[in-house]
Parts: structure tokens; sequence; C-alpha cells
């Protein structure tokens, strides 16, 4: 039995046993089912798990959250094959690299569903071509921020090899890279990219016009601790849809801005401009917490042909599991 029917079977055990059960049976299984979840950094791509700690999502769905920063989506993904973490912020990228390299996880949860990143230069660089022979830091050797700045590089008719890579896992960690003049550009998020833009660093490429969609940010779990717990990723999984429409509402834009504010510890300005690009315009985050196959097609090709894999890689279907959102969502139209 493989990996995909393996989470499928026992899915349906649990539901069938009544885990699932009825509209607020979630809530009945005790005070504060507790587990662990690891983030890269304190960025915006978590905003809704914010949202939903802050809000009481969470505590409504009868969950203990504890949260731990580990500084880059392969940490995550090692961390998670630990057992040090249950749920780890593993990007599409990463997670294949993980499968490819025996790691027993699966993604549980798609949360960023289009890839929100810039590129910001040294001041005097004014465009992707004026950093050939220079420096550019990333996130890893084979984190998806190389995959789009390398389709950032070849989409301008340039070529990767025109460029030196350096790395630090965390948008903070880049930010800092590049005001000290460590390096010449950076790949970062809002709010760091809004900062470094006031401060005179040109932003000369955003990813969206290079990529327009990509399976970004993601949640994964280890397949024997996702058997196990089918409930509580269902609670995990309905907490994070609430917190997307919670962040949605024009309404909460004000305490949501001063949620990421806190969070990432950047100025209100700088989180209602992400607000305004993020949820506004680019509609960031999944709403319903599911991935499609076509989706890892995608990046499985890419990564084969930028030969950051070599084949024989995994399908698909194997990557992730969206058992755990369809039961999610169910309750929450309940």
């Amino acid at each position: 039995m493989n990996r995909r029917s393996l989470l499928r079977g026992t899915f349906g055990a649990a539901t069938a046993a009544g885990w699932l059960g009825a509209p607020g049976s979630v809530r009945a299984q005790g005070a504060g089912r507790q587990f662990t979840i690891g983030f890269t950094s304190r960025s915006s791509t978590d905003w809704p798990l914010y949202c939903a700690s802050k809000m009481g999502f969470y505590a409504a769905n009868n969950l203990q959250v504890d949260e731990v920063v580990i500084g880059s989506s392969a940490g995550c993904a090692q961390q998670l094959t630990a057992g040090s973490i249950d749920i780890g912020s593993v990007s599409s990228v990463q997670v294949i690299e993980a499968v490819m390299g025996g790691a027993p996880i699966v993604e549980v949860l798609n949360e960023v569903i289009t890839p929100p990143y810039s590129v910001l230069a040294r001041k005097g660089i004014t465009s992707v071509a004026g950093l050939h022979g220079k420096t550019t830091i990333v996130g890893g050797p084979n984190d998806i921020t190389r995959v789009f700045m390398d389709k950032v590089i070849t989409g301008s008719g340039l070529h990767t090899d025109d460029f030196t890579y350096t790395f630090a896992g965390a948008s903070a960690d880049r930010f800092a890279a590049l005001i000290s003049g460590a390096v010449d550009a950076a790949m970062l998020l809002p709010p760091f990219s809004f900062r470094a833009a006031d401060l005179g660093f040109p932003i000369i490429a955003d990813v969206q016009k290079f990529v327009p969609h990509f399976p970004f940010g993601g949640l994964a779990a280890r397949i024997a601790w996702a058997k196990s717990h089918p409930d509580l990723i269902v609670a995990f999984d309905k907490s994070y849809v609430q917190g997307v429409r919670w962040l949605g509402d024009p309404t909460n834009r004000t305490r949501a801005c001063q949620i990421l504010a806190d969070i990432t510890n950047s100025k209100m300005e700088d989180a209602t401009r992400t607000y305004d690009q993020y949820v506004t315009h680019l509609q960031l985050y999944s709403k319903t917490g599911r991935f499609a196959r076509e989706d890892f097609a995608m990046v499985l090709d890419t990564l084969v042909k930028t030969k950051q894999v070599t084949p024989p890689v995994p399908t698909p279907e194997s990557l992730f599991d969206n058992h755990f959102a369809d039961a999610a969502l169910a309750q929450i139209r309940r």
C-alpha cells in the first residue's frame, strides 16, 4: 500500500469512528489538544494562521498551538522528519526534495497560491541585467526562492551562470544582508520589500510577472503523525480557512494589519500596504486549503527542466492529501 492510500484508509476509518462526526464534535475532544507548528520565519505568508491564533479560531476548534521558528523550509522538513515538530511550513519545492530524499512527509494544507516576492537591488542598480557578475541572496540552493530567481533571470533574457548566489532562509535575514551592503540584490517578501524600497533600494523585478501562478507555501506533516491525528489536522485546516475568511473581510483590515505588524515587528504602514497587495490585489491565500494535482505536476516539471531534481520523480498525488481540508470545509458548511 502506498503512502497516499495509507492516509486515505486511516482518514476514512477515523471518520467512520466518529472523530469528525456531527457539528461541534471537534470541540468535544477535550480542552486544548496540543501540537507544535514550525514556521520558516515570522512573515506575511502565514498571516491567516496568526489571525487564527489571535482571533480565537484555534481555541474555538479546541487547539493549543505551540509555534517555533525554524529558519528555513528545508529546516522545517528536517524537523518534521525527526519528529521535533508536528506540522511545518514546507514549500512545494522543498517537499519534493524531502520526499525524494526519503522523508515520510506529506502536504496537508495549501496556504499561498501566488508568489509574493520582489527582487530589490543595491542603490544604483536599476534592472536585472545590472546584476551581471554580482551577488544575489535567496533562501537556499534548492529553495523555492532560487527557482523564482532563476525564472526572473531567464525571463529577462540572461543566464543563471552570470550571477553568484548566496543564501539565507528568512526574508528578514535577506533584508538585513541587502541594507548592510553584503549583497547586491535580495528576494524579499512584504513588509520587508516595502521597508527596503522606502530606504531607497529599487525594486527591479516582481516575481508575479515571471511566475503568475505557483503553489508556493504549504503545511506538511509526518505520515505516521497524520495517520494518528486526522481529527487534529482537520481542526487545524478549519482554523486556517476561518483565518483566511476573517482576514479577507475588509471590516477587519485594521485589526489584521495590527496583528501582522506585531508579529513581524514592522510598521503599521507596511502592514497596510501588505494587506492591499496580498489580500485585496493578489488574493494570495488559498480559500480552501486544497492542492491541485496540476499544480504539483507543474512544480515537478519546473524542477526537472532546471535540473534541480533528476528523474524518476514522485507522482503529484503522493505529495499532498486533500482529505483533511475537505473535511474541514464540510464542517464549516455544516
